[in-house]
């Protein structure tokens, strides 16, 4: 396959008929442009990966974080927090459905004036062909960073031993979805090998239809998981999907055509702009090899990178596990009952915590340090020690104080792999679902 370069140009457009567009078409590619470029630029993916982009990113952060905040307090009547910028995970918060909402509301007002102001003209074949160059590479770099995540798993990372001891029930519907994905590390790359293809299609113009269409399937599944399991990504995921059909969206006549009609399909526009001069169009070419290659190397040492710091810890606890409560004392008083809700239940030992499933459900985190050497968990808050014995190897008694109350308790240890989640495996053959 032939790379294509990027399509610096001199104005010149590939020779193709020059055809007068709709009113419609005309109006639509208008609001288009204006709201394409105002979601992308100038902190959009495009520019945010680029050596120095970030920095020609500040100013146009500085506005929105000026403008946002002014209208939900002032329109909407809102106030504290969420009028504020904050460090979250959420892609969903109020200030970023104002911040759409204005780029909507921006677009129309532009398409307006745009189209009151240059009614007489014919087309916009040049400026589609720039504003498909902005998609193009801003969508395949946002696949690329998701897909690399999954391909070397960092977004969904395998089931932490806590959750084999939580009810099913009181997992959160994202909680689901992200143990659903770390139960498979298998589906997770899967799921990212598909969201690379997608983007690597994009990096070349003669294969943008089909990268388009991959991106469109897998953007559709993720903005599906995004609205069913409640992850707080769905104006963004929309946002990408919407950019997915915007690629296809002039092919979409022929692929009805071939796909749906069974008839014959015209050739496709190739709407590519190219320098006259050859030594501009080598010099175009170079770029893009440098921008693909950088991309590429960038997105993969990242990923690797991360992968190394996620993955890469100190050697285990050596009582690292999950136990079973056999005896529990508090204040020097035995709590044997089920019916003494203070009373442990079940215990973890992963890494850097130590996990208390009590009598009445709850399940409580203690962030720490392990101490192989001094037999020692201290925890975080306060500095209490966890001191440990052990009588055999399946067995381990335990002293602490929590909150303040001297507790003891003889634990035993429960094998990881007697969870269906763990041994119950891959099989070619099944007589019967084992559905549980």
């Amino acid at each position: 396959m032939t790379a294509n370069p990027i399509p610096l140009t001199d104005a010149v457009a590939e020779t193709v008929p020059k055809v007068g567009w709709s009113l419609t078409h005309r109006i639509l590619f208008r609001f288009a442009f204006c709201y394409l470029v105002m979601y992308n630029l100038p902190d959009g993916a495009l520019s945010s990966s680029l050596p120095g982009g970030q920095l020609l990113a500040k100013p146009g952060e500085w506005v929105w974080q000026m403008i946002c905040p002014w209208v939900a307090i002032h329109v909407f009547g809102l106030s504290g927090q969420r009028t504020t910028y904050f460090i979250t995970g959420s892609g969903d918060t109020t200030l970023a459905y104002i911040q759409n909402l204005l780029i909507l509301l921006l677009s129309l007002g532009a398409t307006l004036v745009w189209s009151i102001l240059d009614r007489r003209r014919a087309n916009y074949r040049l400026l589609h062909a720039w504003l498909r160059l902005l998609v193009r590479y801003t969508l395949a770099l946002t696949l690329f960073t998701y897909g690399f995540l999954k391909v070397v798993p960092q977004q969904f990372q395998p089931t932490r031993l806590s959750k084999f001891i939580e009810p099913y029930g009181e997992f959160s519907p994202m909680g689901v979805l992200w143990n659903f994905m770390g139960a498979s590390m298998a589906y997770t790359v899967f799921s990212g090998v598909a969201e690379v293809l997608g983007g690597l299609l994009l990096l070349f113009r003669r294969t943008t239809t089909l990268g388009a269409l991959v991106s469109i399937g897998v953007m559709a599944n993720v903005v599906a998981l995004n609205f069913c399991y409640d992850v707080p990504v769905k104006l963004y995921s929309t946002n990408l999907l919407l950019m997915a059909v915007f690629l296809a969206a002039p092919d979409l006549r022929r692929l009805l055509d071939v796909l749906v009609l069974n008839r014959a399909a015209a050739p496709a526009d190739p709407m590519a702009i190219r320098f006259e001069r050859r030594s501009f169009r080598i010099a175009a070419l170079v770029l893009w090899i440098a921008f693909a290659g950088y991309t590429m190397i960038r997105e993969v040492m990242g990923a690797v990178s991360g992968y190394q710091r996620l993955y890469t810890h100190p050697a285990l606890p050596s009582i690292y596990g999950v136990y079973d409560v056999e005896t529990f004392t508090q204040l020097g008083k035995p709590l044997e009952l089920a019916t003494d809700a203070a009373r442990w239940r079940k215990v973890v030992f992963q890494q850097g915590a130590m996990m208390v499933r009590t009598m009445d459900d709850r399940t409580i985190g203690y962030p720490g340090k392990y101490e192989d050497a001094k037999s020692t968990f201290l925890v975080t808050n306060g500095g209490k020690a966890v001191r440990w014995s052990r009588s055999d190897p399946d067995h381990l008694a335990i002293e602490c104080t929590i909150g303040g109350i001297p507790v003891s308790a003889r634990l035993r240890k429960v094998g990881i792999s007697k969870f269906l989640l763990v041994n119950r495996g891959f099989h070619w053959i099944s007589e019967f679902p084992f559905n549980r």
